[in-house]
């Protein structure tokens, strides 16, 4: 092995290194759009200052479904319609209102919830379909015997751990 093959063996190995530690950093930021919720609007008719919102539109990022896999004594494979996975993730969101003094006509404050990024998981639906006809039989010149025909339905999920706090 020469030095060059070398050296180009050690850079593969760094690069590979290098996305190992990145990767998991890139699929935490999961993308999203800010959206500040234009409620200004409201001051004409509320005795007060008008809420803030704050927050951001997820943009999903669909996963690999685990597509159709024959199995053995089935005419038609397992898991025709697959259920695809998404992977998303719940933006920062602050809402936060002035609070007036009554008594005076300054503010005491300004109250806020937030409520942090949160990763979201979904899975949608997928289909599952059982032919009318058996495998061929031994007997009667191996012809299929004529069955009930089955489907069924994957259920669709959905996983997060969403929180807020409150805050003065």
């Amino acid at each position: 092995m020469g030095i060059t093959s070398r050296a180009g063996l050690a850079t593969v190995l760094t690069c590979i290194a290098t996305a190992a530690a990145v990767a998991p950093a890139a699929a935490a930021a999961a993308p999203t759009a800010p959206v500040d919720v234009p409620l200004g609007g409201l001051n004409t008719v509320l005795p007060f200052d008008a809420p803030t919102v704050h927050t951001g539109m997820p943009l999903p990022v669909p996963g690999a479904p685990d597509g159709p896999r024959y199995v053995k004594g089935n005419l038609l494979p397992h898991n025709m319609v697959p259920a695809l996975p998404i992977e998303t993730a719940l933006p920062d969101t602050h809402i936060g209102t002035p609070l007036p003094d009554p008594l005076s006509p300054r503010n005491l404050g300004t109250p806020q919830l937030v409520a942090p990024d949160t990763a979201l998981h979904l899975l949608t639906p997928g289909a599952d379909l059982g032919a009318p006809l058996s495998q061929p039989r031994a007997g009667l010149y191996g012809l299929p015997a004529v069955t009930l025909p089955e489907a069924g339905l994957t259920a669709p999920a959905v996983q997060s751990d969403p929180a807020a706090t409150a805050a003065l």
